[in-house]
């Protein structure tokens, strides 16, 4: 994210439908990974109420906007838009079961009176999970999410900055699930293979000097803790990050690069069961 100061942020709440039809089950059985674990929804909700309240405490003007059971994957607000500025370009996410979600939050932006675009292109994708600000140019994920005439919509709406495309494949589904901005200059990144690939495009096409903070992976014997932790959302001097029981290593990492910064711990624990991270469920701006 860029250095300039964030007021608001846009959630949603979460629709019984999702522990049976989200796109992450469909996801999961196409690239061969494990099944959805069921998710427990009054858990759920109270943890997206505490995350919530986190970005309140943390001085943003927050808009919740109501739950559509005909919209599953609903509290991803992420992924329906890109917002820079005054300028807010509407994305379209990969599956038609999801581009509806997009008009809620349209709703929203043009109510605030931001200048909106669209990617109006049937042949084109592109979610905000793939994308990343770093107050000087753009990352983009070149995933099974979003394509190449989807960027193309990103460089069109965002001529003044750089946009790059970055690779990545299954099993990863949005760029920032391996990197992330942790601070002005620093990209939190997944010691993975793919977060090492990622870093290495990132490198070779960054027209300017990033620091790669290196997050650890799970050890095979706990395969839940430390998994995709670069996954962090900063802003105004502010760092929100995992819980210390679900990143024990990551948190001490965090501690120790960023002793300055105001760090908060939070989680979507629940929502992880279908591929959520604490980036994917605000829409900050």
């Amino acid at each position: 994210m860029s250095t300039a100061k964030f007021t608001r942020a846009i959630v949603r709440q979460i629709p019984d439908s999702i522990r049976d039809h989200s796109e992450a089950n469909e996801y999961n059985a196409r690239y061969g990974l494990p099944p959805v674990e069921p998710i427990d929804l009054e858990l759920a909700r109270k943890e997206h109420a505490e995350y919530t309240q986190t970005l309140r405490d943390l001085g943003l003007d927050v808009t919740v906007l109501p739950a559509d059971e005909s919209l599953p994957d609903c509290p991803f607000v992420e992924d329906t838009c890109v917002v820079v500025g005054n300028k807010a370009l509407l994305t379209r996410p990969y599956s038609e079961s999801r581009r509806r979600e997009v008009d809620a939050v349209n709703r929203v932006l043009m109510g605030l009176g931001l200048e909106i675009h669209q990617v109006d292109d049937e042949e084109a994708t592109l979610e905000g999970g793939d994308v990343f600000f770093t107050g000087h140019e753009f990352f983009v994920g070149n995933s099974t999410r979003t394509n190449i005439k989807g960027i193309e919509f990103l460089r069109k709406t965002f001529p003044e900055y750089p946009v790059h495309a970055i690779p990545l494949a299954p099993p990863e589904l949005h760029l920032k699930g391996v990197a992330c901005i942790a601070a002005p200059g620093v990209i939190a990144v997944c010691e993975s293979d793919w977060g090492i690939a990622a870093w290495k495009a990132i490198q070779e096409q960054a027209e300017f000097s990033y620091e790669a903070l290196w997050t650890p992976v799970p050890d095979v014997d706990s395969p839940f803790i430390d998994d995709h932790t670069c996954d962090v959302i900063y802003f105004n001097g502010n760092l929100i990050h995992c819980m210390e029981e679900e990143g024990p290593k990551s948190v001490e990492i965090f501690a120790e690069k960023f002793p300055d910064l105001n760090r908060s711990e939070a989680t979507v624990g629940e929502l992880q069961n279908v591929d959520a991270g604490l980036t994917c469920c605000s829409l900050i701006f």
